[in-house]
């Protein structure tokens, strides 16, 4: 049987936080509030080919996404910052989509942990 990983190594970044699970769930709101943020401008700037605010944008992610742990997202990211520099439109939008997927599945996984971290607590 085959699992797929989580899209981010939350025991890895409650390490980093000193086992801190507060300041992990406060982490991760600020991080999801800024993600959506991202993802919004960064469709507006693929519609409108803002490539350097797209670079800047994604480069954003790319750090970020590393820092928590969501090496796929970050992985992501990188490939859509360095599309910005190419002249391939089509590779710019599958980049862009591959961000916006990758951003979707940590979201879903941080919303998913932080459900269960409140129902074990108290």
């Amino acid at each position: 049987m085959q699992t797929t990983a989580l899209p981010i190594d939350f025991e890895a970044l409650i390490e980093l936080m000193g086992g801190n699970r507060d300041g992990v769930c406060s982490l991760l709101g600020i991080f999801v509030d800024e993600l959506s943020a991202d993802l919004d401008a960064s469709t507006v700037a693929v519609e409108a080919d803002d490539r350097a605010r797209l670079q800047q944008i994604a480069h954003r992610l790319k750090g970020a996404s590393a820092t928590l742990y969501a090496s796929t997202l970050s992985a992501a990211a990188s490939e859509l910052e360095q599309s910005c520099k190419e002249e391939n439109v089509a590779g710019l939008r599958a980049n862009h989509q591959r961000v916006v997927d990758q951003a979707t599945r940590v979201r879903e996984a941080i919303a998913c942990w932080l459900d269960v971290g409140s129902t074990t607590e108290g």
